[in-house]
């Protein structure tokens, strides 16, 4: 375990790689979610209610989105989770959830906005009137490769409602990013995917395929889970791992999901990402998860399945501030939201975002030359670069020329081969490794690149 100070230390040591800690941005409230954008800025909510694009390297904030005569913001509640489209140059839509008042009521709603290059504009609605408290509201969205979105919502401190199928109110929702119920939901009729859940306010799909989540227990039993399509995850009448006489009975009798991991005392886990590059071989290939109460950032590392926990490593554990949220650059860097020293926004405006960088990775051309965040070709760019092994590569041909696209392995079999035009989405299922593509268009032009896909 490595001790530190994220405000106090510019420099300090993991097993063995040197990381140095760089401010990118203060003085923001409550930074709850944090994505890195196709631009190359980091995408940022703060809980009052605002939105704003961060430019890592300078710092500069470019603001959105001000709702925050419309956002309830209270304890827990404000504006919260954020996911881009996977095909934003195509399809530049965002989508928030939020907390508001429908009188004296506390509600969530998931809005979709639609970026036109220097604001987001409402575009519709996607589900609202879902059940909130000042606590427990869940929010976390993720979008996964087959153009469906994940959201979690908490039991809105209702502990007959988790387990109620006909609420929303405990759950993880999925649902088509035009609001509609995918088809292959466990009920067609229902955008409940799966249920049981307390607090649920991390979600990640990894590129083994699994879909973590990690959650708030009560005063016991915080937990890392897969999460399953109809599965139960057992709370209220769970908590953490089925080991009482009660719980087995229930668990028994509704084929409840046990956890991976379970934290009691309870550390109070936020958000989860999946850390692929090899920049911090320490991370490499694990799934990394942020930690509020216990101010750290845990590693977690699994079987090849991604079933099976086989460590897990606690790294920046100091008397600092809270990590509230995560996220990765294509080039492997880390910027870590920070939450403040106590629960409470005691200190409206005095949060960070913190980069974590191995220098000594990016001084070595031999760690970077072959690899750039996208192949731009005479207007022609293929990315990411690096890219997840899953998730969308996009290739884009200016004035919607056709083309022939190639990609092949390192002994030269095709992996992939499509006729492309304009702007065209790829799915990188099942590969792994370092890959040449080439693309012909019928104009006579021809380029080539290297992709890295982890």
């Amino acid at each position: 375990m490595c001790a530190f100070s994220i405000s106090a230390q510019t420099t300090f040591t993991l097993d063995s790689t040197e990381l140095t800690s760089r401010v990118v941005k203060d003085s923001i409230d409550i930074p709850w979610e944090i994505v890195w954008g196709p631009d190359d800025h980091i995408w940022m909510t703060e809980r009052f209610g605002r939105v704003s694009r961060v430019n890592p390297k300078t710092g500069n904030q470019q603001v959105l989105l001000d709702l925050s005569g419309e956002v309830y913001e209270r304890s827990e509640t404000g504006m919260l989770g954020m996911a881009l489209h996977p095909d934003f140059d195509n399809s530049p839509h965002v989508f928030i959830a939020y907390t508001y008042l429908s009188g004296n009521s506390i509600r969530e709603r998931l809005v979709r906005f639609n970026y036109d290059g220097s604001q987001l504009i409402a575009a519709d609605t996607l589900i609202e009137n879902i059940i909130g408290n000042n606590t427990h509201v869940g929010a976390r969205v993720i979008i996964l490769p087959d153009n469906t979105l994940l959201m979690s919502t908490g039991d809105a401190q209702n502990r007959s409602l988790p387990q109620n199928k006909s609420s929303v109110v405990g759950k993880i929702l999925r649902l088509n990013l035009d609001g509609s119920i995918p088809t292959d939901n466990p009920n067609p009729n229902s955008y409940v995917w799966s249920f049981g859940h307390r607090n649920a306010q991390g979600l990640w799909r990894a590129p083994n395929g699994k879909i973590y989540s990690s959650e708030h227990g009560p005063t016991t039993d915080d937990e890392l889970n897969i999460v399953t399509a109809g599965g139960n995850f057992g709370w209220p009448d769970v908590e953490g791992f089925c080991d009482s006489p009660p719980e087995n009975v229930f668990c028994s009798a509704n084929n409840v999901v046990e956890p991976l991991a379970a934290w009691t005392p309870t550390i109070a886990p936020s958000d989860i990402i999946w850390y692929s590059h090899p920049a911090i071989p320490e991370l490499t290939d694990k799934l990394l998860m942020t930690v509020l109460k216990d101010k750290s950032l845990i590693a977690f590392e699994f079987n090849a399945a991604g079933d099976v926990l086989l460590n897990q490593t606690k790294y920046l554990k100091g008397d600092g501030d809270r990590l509230r949220d995560v996220c990765v650059s294509p080039d492997g860097k880390i910027y870590l939201a920070t939450n403040g020293a106590s629960w409470s926004n005691s200190r409206p405006f005095s949060h960070s975002i913190i980069e974590l960088s191995n220098t000594a990775y990016y001084s070595n051309d031999t760690n970077t030359s072959s690899i750039t965040v996208n192949s731009t070709l005479d207007g022609i760019r293929v990315g990411p670069n690096p890219v997840v092994s899953g998730e969308a590569l996009n290739l884009f041909i200016p004035r919607k020329e056709i083309g022939q696209f190639t990609m092949t392995d390192v002994v030269g079999r095709t992996v992939l081969s499509a006729t492309v035009e304009g702007n065209t989405g790829m799915s990188t299922e099942g590969l792994n490794g370092v890959y040449f593509w080439k693309l012909s268009l019928e104009n006579g032009v021809a380029k080539e690149g290297k992709l890295v896909i982890h």
